[in-house]
């Protein structure tokens, strides 16, 4: 019996030295993928805003560099600086729109427009990033 197992363990590896000598097929060796490059994210940085109303200082409304103009009035809400708001998404203009502020304007017409930092932008707020130190005036344009 010993004979029979010394014999066949052998042989096997006889099997496996020839196959080893005569497999000609290269290796191929696998390539690394570069490690992931990290980017980094941009974190929020808080910002302050100075808001006004129709001319009308409003304060300074605490932000995050994320936000943005349509957000102002958000936050002015929020923080209680101004006492009521109605803003809603407008799918023609594909931004937000103001209908009142504080009570002023009308529940289905669109008659707020903004500037920031005297400037009339060519979009609308909900497209504007805010900056630190940015002077935001909203104001009512209709009678």
């Amino acid at each position: 019996m010993f004979k029979k197992n010394i014999f066949k363990i052998l042989a096997v590896v006889f099997l496996l030295s020839l196959a080893a000598i005569f497999y000609t097929k290269p290796i191929q060796l696998t390539k690394l993928s570069p490690s992931p490059t990290v980017v980094p994210t941009k974190t929020k940085q808080n910002v302050k805003v100075s808001l006004s109303i129709n001319g009308s200082p409003v304060g300074q409304i605490d932000m995050t560099s994320d936000q943005n103009q349509c957000d102002v009035l958000t936050q002015a809400l929020e923080q209680k600086k101004i006492k009521s708001l109605d803003m809603r998404y407008n799918k023609d203009f594909k931004t937000s729109v103001v209908y009142l502020v504080n009570g002023i304007g009308k529940k289905d017409s669109i008659w707020w427009g903004f500037k920031v930092n005297g400037k009339l932008p060519d979009q609308g707020c909900s497209y504007i990033k805010v900056k630190n130190g940015d002077s935001t005036d909203w104001s009512y344009l209709g009678n």
